[in-house]
């Protein structure tokens, strides 16, 4: 459903207060959030006014590119304007980010075809039926008239019969259990705490990887669903044992935590999750931890991989010398203290995500990655983004971390105490900076994160199937 008619039910400053007051109570004003935004959109459109709320929809989704809501809300507006093309690139990201209903992937279907895009309605139609399985006579039709459009075009031959029966483009591998047939992506996010936005770009690729094998998938928070298989992400913000024990059996944990310094003990919750369902972690580290402490066989490894949704054009020049973003201790605060001093133009950004977080990113010569703790492993889940978008990185790589082979290849990997003259002797050196951004991407562009995933998929087991 539309936002436009309900969906979104978070409460928000009503339009009213979004209106411009005196400048003595402007200069006091806290600037209107995402959220303000998108119900400021919302009642414009409601009240007719599209074309201004279709600018303050654009300004909401600057505020939170990742906004599931506001870009669906954005293409009703836009698709109301006769705005066709880009009603069609907002209501695709939508649907990246979660309305993945079979009416949301009819609807973009229906879009594509307006415009002239075959191939990509027939995908569109082909989601919608793998997504119902009742089937559609409507939704078949539409795909074989998409699927005959699109090989007509590639091939210039004759246009084939639309009315014989037509198989359906996505097919999962043989060797892939049918309780994969959907999935579930679910994250734990709670009220108020905002570093759950850095699961968003695993989920993303996770996303992307599994339709690719032919998965129906779709995505939530804080919800998981008793058919297919839930893959739960942020299960060590779960508070409330009722809801822990709630989980049904067909989910399966996706660790990102570092066991080492985590300390697992004192948190009884995410224990009992990881010793009753399927856990998948990236770490060969981690998982010897688990099966040794948790008792837990059905362990498996997960890698983290390369999607096209990961590269997101961050190109530019950049004008900061080394970028570190994270929280702070005693020993990375040393190594910032010590780029400074050595004359280097250095920021630190903490709970920033989105695309504030990318235009640090693209403005930044070298993203510096660091252990919180000295005993560390690589980590992947935050450099992969990075290389994924041609990142020079400067990286610590201790005699413990625990690292695979490409990805250090991937970055100037340092212990600890070179990390400093790394990025001083790497800024002084363009070339070899420039080398190794292309390098960066050369090297991780080459897993493929499906044929990962499609990997760990098989190798998985689970306790029980409720």
């Amino acid at each position: 459903m539309s936002p436009l008619h309900g969906r979104s039910a978070q409460a928000v400053k009503s339009p009213a207060d979004l209106l411009p007051v005196d400048d003595a109570q402007l200069a006091d004003a806290e600037p209107p959030s995402a959220l303000d935004l998108l119900q400021l959109g919302i009642e414009n459109a409601k009240m007719g006014q599209l074309n201004a709320a279709a600018e303050v929809l654009a300004q909401s989704i600057l505020k939170d590119p990742l906004s599931a809501d506001a870009h669906e809300a954005l293409a009703t507006v836009l698709l109301a304007l006769d705005n066709v093309e880009y009603a069609c690139k907002a209501k695709a990201k939508a649907v990246g980010l979660g309305y993945n209903s079979p009416a949301d992937w009819e609807l973009l279907g229906d879009m594509f075809v307006a415009l002239g895009q075959a191939d990509d309605a027939a995908q569109a139609f082909g989601t919608a039926l793998a997504l119902q399985p009742a089937g559609s006579p409507e939704l078949e039709r539409k795909l074989r008239i998409a699927a005959a459009a699109s090989s007509f075009a590639a091939s210039g031959s004759e246009m084939p019969d639309t009315s014989a029966p037509l198989a359906s483009p996505a097919a999962m591998p043989d060797d892939i259990p049918g309780i994969w047939n959907s999935v579930t992506l679910v994250t734990i996010e709670p009220a108020g705490n905002p570093h759950t936005a850095s699961f968003h770009d695993l989920i993303s690729s996770f996303d992307s990887a599994l339709r690719s094998l032919g998965i129906a998938v779709r995505q939530r928070k804080n919800e998981v669903g008793l058919e297919g298989v839930n893959l739960l992400i942020g299960a060590h913000l779960i508070t409330s044992r009722e809801s822990a024990d709630r989980i049904p059996q067909n989910t399966v944990i996706v660790n990102l935590e570092q066991l080492r310094g985590f300390n697992i003990g004192a948190r009884p919750i995410y224990t009992s999750l990881m010793r009753r369902l399927a856990v998948w972690d990236y770490s060969p580290r981690n998982i010897a931890q688990i099966k040794s402490l948790m008792h837990n066989p059905y362990v498996s490894r997960f890698r983290i991989g390369y999607t096209q949704e990961m590269t997101r054009c961050l190109s530019q020049t950049p004008t900061t010398d080394v970028l570190f973003y994270g929280s702070l201790n005693d020993r990375r605060t040393a190594v910032l203290k010590g780029l400074h001093e050595a004359g280097l133009n250095v920021k630190h950004l903490f709970s920033v995500y989105g695309g504030e977080r990318d235009a640090a990113i693209a403005d930044a010569k070298i993203v510096l990655n660091m252990h919180f703790y000295e005993d560390s492993l690589h980590e992947i889940g935050r450099t992969s983004y990075l290389l994924a978008n041609s990142k020079a990185i400067v990286s610590e790589c201790g005699p413990n971390t625990e690292i695979e082979d490409d990805i250090r290849e991937a970055m100037i990997a340092v212990p600890y105490k070179d990390i400093v003259a790394s990025c001083v002797a790497l800024i002084a050196d363009e070339p070899r900076r420039l080398a190794l951004e292309k390098k960066a991407f050369e090297i991780f562009s080459k897993r493929n994160q499906a044929e990962m995933l499609h990997e760990a998929i098989v190798a998985t087991a689970f306790p029980k199937i409720a």
